[in-house]
């Protein structure tokens, strides 16, 4: 288990277990988690657990199957939203077989995510007699399981890491019976399965019973045109002209969303642009006013207060840390 405090070193986390993710801390404070990652033969398992709400964004691996769900009980749970869809917290998501990610979590979420090899994932389907969980099914991105099934990957799921846990303890003991590779073989074998079956009688699919969210796919094209335009300067009336859409219809959809209008997004875009700036350049050769200036914050005092209060500490802190570890 592998703990992060700022969503910075989340990203590097993920980024190294194969997911190669932008991030977004949606919430102000220091975030602070874990992220435990697993892999058995074709299967990588990730557990991720944050304290701040959290939107992930990226493209999917073609030759991976997908899968994630949240491990909180889904009586304390706080729906989470895929594609702008407010998820039932019985579901599980990421499951298209193309596209990309768009995912937003709630703080205190515990996230499950299983990558599976796409050509076992589906051998698997065929031997467990599950053909009809073929590629084209698996267009639809999330299913709701009925409880009882839902519950029971999710248990599997908790038991695996928490022999992982128990492993990583027992792993320079000499006790012939601390065997964790076995085990972990042992309950993938398991998982798969209850997956496979909970996949196929999932009791609602997106594509069927619930049309796309409205204004989903105007946010997602401001998102795209903002991550080419990193440092150009930016007004709400230039992302209006960009959509072809009207103020009220931009805001509205942002912040059905993600909580907030689209120049707060901006802001929080560059705010986190800033902060791997500072991570990565060092304080000899740079100082925080350039960087802020870089990223088109004009005022270095409300910059340093933006940026304190979103990532819990000064800008000037982070470009010593940067230093430090130079």
């Amino acid at each position: 288990m592998i703990a992060f405090g700022c969503v910075e070193h989340l990203r590097l986390l993920l980024s190294g277990c194969g997911m190669p993710l932008q991030l977004t801390q949606l919430a102000p404070g220091r975030m602070a988690g874990d992220v435990l990652p697993l892999r058995v033969g074709p299967v990588r398992l990730l557990r991720i657990r944050v304290d701040r709400p959290l939107l992930a964004r990226g493209a999917k691996d073609p030759d991976r199957q997908i899968v994630c769900l949240d491990l909180t009980p889904p009586a304390l749970a706080s729906p989470s939203r895929c594609h702008g869809l407010l998820l039932p917290t019985t579901a599980v998501c990421g499951l298209a077989t193309c596209g990309e990610i768009h995912l937003s979590v709630p703080a205190g979420a515990q996230v499950a995510l299983m990558a599976i090899d796409r050509q076992v994932f589906q051998q698997w389907c065929v031997d467990l007699g599950c053909e009809g969980l073929d590629q084209a099914s698996l267009q639809r991105n999330w299913v709701r399981l009925d409880a009882g099934r839902f519950a029971d990957l999710r248990g599997c799921l908790q038991g695996l890491f928490a022999s992982a846990e128990v492993g990583a303890l027992r792993s320079s003991s000499p006790d012939p019976h601390a065997r964790p590779a076995l085990q972990m073989a042992l309950g993938v074998r398991d998982l798969m399965p209850l997956l496979i079956e909970a996949l196929v009688h999932g009791t609602e699919r997106s594509g069927t019973l619930l049309r796309p969210p409205a204004r989903i796919e105007l946010v997602k094209q401001v998102q795209s045109w903002l991550d080419r335009h990193p440092e150009q300067p930016i007004t709400l009336a230039d992302l209006c002209e960009v959509a072809y859409v009207s103020r009220r219809s931009l805001i509205q959809g942002f912040r059905d969303h993600l909580g907030m209008g689209p120049m707060q997004y901006l802001k929080l875009q560059r705010l986190h642009s800033a902060r791997r700036a500072l991570l990565r350049l060092d304080a000899c050769q740079t100082t925080v006013t350039q960087v802020a200036a870089e990223h088109g914050f004009l005022n270095a005092g409300h910059f340093a207060r933006d940026y304190q209060r979103l990532f819990g500490e000064r800008p000037s802190v982070t470009l010593r840390q940067s230093t430090l570890r130079a």
